[in-house]
């Protein structure tokens, strides 16, 4: 606890005065005149209170002893166990810059528009459970200075002949990078804290433990050096992009070489400088069954990131109450012959199967942590001992059947050969979805893909007899369509398990890889 010098009590953070404020007294003092002996005595290290959930294993800490009973990562309602620890002292902090209410209204004004999702995220006692973390960050900063030579070459035509010289372009690059951070810790998801970007470590100042007073701070558990490489991609990027704005090497068409070109070597770009950092999040999550989705609010800047989970049965009856004047108006406006409405179907559900696959794939990226930079490479030797080579020819083998289908397609009068290219193409990618389906953990098997094929078959069989009456093909459109419905379920219920996440289960451990 930081003790006000007036009474006593406990002074917490005020974020619009950006002082520290006593409830009871109402004195401000300076944050950076507020340390603890304890701290002052062990500069690289300071005293705080650390939260445990004994359930998901997630450790925030505090700058005071306030007793929590909600465990922001995982969304359980437990009583956090707390104790006193020691913790590396960062280099920098970013203070809290936007109010709860800031954050809250900026919240709202996201969730006006976002129809669909469950009544329970707009409910203003949801809202009201934001928490203010200060997430880890590791800040580069990065120099290139020196000089440079890059391979250029100019053709141009003489006679019959095309003449190419080659140059070597020689200059001087003189640039600094600052302020290229990332997040350091597993728990903070890579495309959360990217989407949260920027902030403006300008306005960060040197840390002291007074500002997580009334505040909660995440546990840095990723080394400085992992995400070093990008930050030196970056670099490289920028500083391209402003050689090739320069007259003569355009030129020279330097552009050419640009895959032969080792940009951190050739223009020697270093990192100078590697610090801890804490900048500022609200953060809140909503838990249902064994996912959880989060809602996140930059709090320097008020930019809201948020999984938008959809509430299936508000989508549904949303989108029948749209489907009837749209049905209405297509009717007004034209007709269409039934075998053409049947192949109309048939394209749809391709389309859907299509769908669902892409939609498995993307969750089977994020749960194997395959779109985080640090969780994608403490896997990758897992991963590389699994890889498989690839098979140049099974893409022969597919390209044969193809070929021919699109062939009798073009040669042939037939509307047969769309339904069958359909039934085919759906049959493909149920294989390509089951796949994926049993990569991913706790998923239930769908068995939408086969009404799809067994719906495109009959469509074929329709088409084959040509039957005289109109209805056949008008019943074929219905099972169709029953198949697309049952694919459309099946693709909201895919977008949810994407868009909510898998409750965490962490594994903190200390050492010299904390911030």
């Amino acid at each position: 606890m930081y003790e006000c010098p007036g009474c006593g009590a406990n002074m917490k953070f005020d974020i619009i005065s950006q002082q520290m404020h006593c409830a009871y007294c109402g004195k401000r003092e300076d944050p950076g005149s507020m340390e603890k002996e304890k701290d002052a005595v062990l500069e690289d290290t300071f005293e705080a209170t650390c939260f445990t959930c004994p359930q998901c294993g997630g450790e925030m800490i505090s700058g005071d002893q306030d007793a929590t009973a909600f465990c922001s990562f995982c969304g359980a309602a437990n009583i956090l166990t707390d104790r006193l620890v020691r913790e590396k002292r960062p280099g920098y902090i970013i203070p809290f810059k936007k109010t709860k209410e800031d954050c809250k209204k900026a919240y709202a004004r996201k969730m006006r528009w976002a129809l669909f999702t469950p009544r329970e995220l707009r409910s203003p006692a949801y809202i009201d459970s934001f928490r203010g973390i200060y997430m880890p960050y590791w800040t580069y900063r990065l120099e290139q200075k020196g000089g440079i030579c890059l391979k250029g070459e100019k053709s141009y035509r003489k006679g019959d002949y095309v003449y190419t010289d080659h140059y070597d372009l020689t200059g001087v690059v003189d640039a600094d990078y600052y302020g290229f951070s990332y997040d350091a810790s597993t728990a903070f998801y890579d495309n959360i804290s990217e989407a949260l970007a920027p902030y403006y470590v300008k306005e960060q100042v040197e840390f002291t433990p007074a500002y997580l007073s009334g505040f909660y701070a995440d546990i840095a558990d990723v080394n400085q050096n992992m995400y070093l490489e990008n930050a030196y991609t970056l670099a490289n990027e920028s500083s391209w992009a402003q050689i090739r704005r320069i007259k003569l090497f355009r030129k020279y068409n330097v552009d050419s070489n640009l895959r032969r070109i080792n940009l951190t070597n050739r223009l020697n770009t270093q990192c100078t400088a590697a610090h801890s950092a804490m900048y500022p999040v609200w953060f809140l999550s909503w838990r249902k069954e064994d996912r959880v989705a989060y809602a996140t609010v930059n709090g320097q800047t008020g930019k809201v990131v948020a999984d938008l989970p959809i509430d299936i049965r508000r989508f549904i009856i949303m989108a029948l109450a749209l489907a009837i004047p749209v049905f209405v108006l297509l009717n007004l406006l034209g007709t269409m012959k039934p075998q053409f409405l049947l192949i109309i179907c048939c394209l749809l559900g391709v389309a859907t199967t299509w769908i669902y696959l892409r939609e498995l794939r993307a969750i089977r990226q994020r749960e194997k942590g395959e779109a985080d930079t640090a969780l994608r490479r403490k896997a990758v030797k897992k991963a590389a001992a699994k890889r498989k080579p690839a098979m140049p020819l099974m893409y022969m083998i597919y390209l044969v059947p193809i070929w021919t289908y699109v062939h009798l397609l073009l040669t042939q009068n037939d509307g047969v050969f769309w339904p069958l290219g359909s039934m085919a193409a759906c049959a493909l990618l149920y294989y390509k979805s089951y796949r994926e389906e049993k990569e991913l953990e706790n998923y239930k098997h769908r068995y939408s893909g086969i009404a799809a094929i067994a719906a495109q078959a009959a469509a074929a069989l329709i088409c084959f007899l040509k039957p005289v009456s109109d209805l056949w093909y008008y019943l074929g459109a219905l099972l169709i369509m029953a198949a697309v419905l049952y694919d459309i379920l099946d693709i909201l219920r895919s977008y949810n398990r994407m868009a909510m996440r898998r409750l965490p289960q962490f594994d903190k451990q200390g050492g010299d890889d904390r911030a």
